[in-house]
């Protein structure tokens, strides 16, 4: 009996293993950071807690695309992609952490953040966009249904990160052990009239079909555009599909 419990034990303790690994490595597994290609431009967020810099490309633009990009994406370094992509004035401001900025990222903040770049938008521009790329979809979407814009750009989206990380380890659930899920499925349906333009990977290695599909049924309505492009999570950016969606 002593031998059975000496079995058991050591059975549980390498179950629970790669579960304490996961839930200890979390954050700097999901956010992994980047680093900037230039300085900070003019561009300056003030938060309660501290100051975020980004960079804001065709400033003199009549309409504007507030971007959020993906958890390992320099937006220094995808600005000459977004800039050749369109002439409306482009918002950069890297979550907290990334490209040398002060904080931690942490999904509340990375919300309530973009929230304040979209206000700051708005005091500039009468027409907004808002685009969020794989993570940043997630960002995008709940920063949508606080401050609705003139379209809503999914590009490789999800419906719950929780989800996502399920199907990476062969439908092991991993929600419970998540500090940031990003619901994204539970906020778009409070979207209301948003027009919503979606970019889905044919061969996405990181966000499968499903993983969309249930982010579309969460939609209170279809979204105006669905793009299925030949490309794969990180390959799509290239596309010409992806330059058509900046264009509103």
């Amino acid at each position: 009996m002593k031998m059975l419990r000496w079995i058991v034990g050591i059975m549980l303790v390498l179950i629970a293993l790669p579960f304490a690994f996961l839930y200890v490595m979390q954050d700097r597994l999901l956010y992994p950071g980047a680093q900037a290609a230039a300085p900070f431009g003019d561009l300056a967020i003030v938060r309660p807690d501290l100051t975020l810099h980004g960079w804001v490309l065709h400033p003199d633009a009549d309409g504007a695309l507030v971007v959020f990009g993906g958890n390992g994406m320099s937006l220094s370094r995808f600005a000459p992609r977004l800039a050749d992509c369109t002439s409306r004035a482009v918002y950069l401001l890297p979550y907290r952490g990334y490209e040398g900025q002060a904080g931690a990222p942490r999904e509340r903040d990375m919300v309530a953040d973009g929230i304040a770049l979209v206000d700051e938008a708005k005091k500039r521009h009468a027409h907004i966009a808002i685009v969020g790329i794989s993570i940043g979809s997630g960002v995008a979407t709940q920063v949508a249904v606080a401050r609705p814009p003139d379209r809503l750009v999914l590009v490789t989206p999800y419906d719950n990160l929780g989800t996502v990380g399920s199907d990476a380890f062969g439908g092991v659930p991993l929600g419970w052990l998540m500090h940031d899920r990003f619901d994204s499925a539970a906020a778009a349906a409070h979207l209301g009239d948003v027009p919503v333009y979606v970019l889905q990977a044919n061969h996405d290695e990181v966000i499968g079909a499903p993983r969309t599909e249930g982010l579309l049924r969460a939609l209170p309505r279809p979204p105006v555009r669905l793009d299925h492009v030949d490309a794969g999570h990180n390959t799509i950016l290239r596309s010409d599909a992806f330059c058509r969606a900046l264009r509103f």
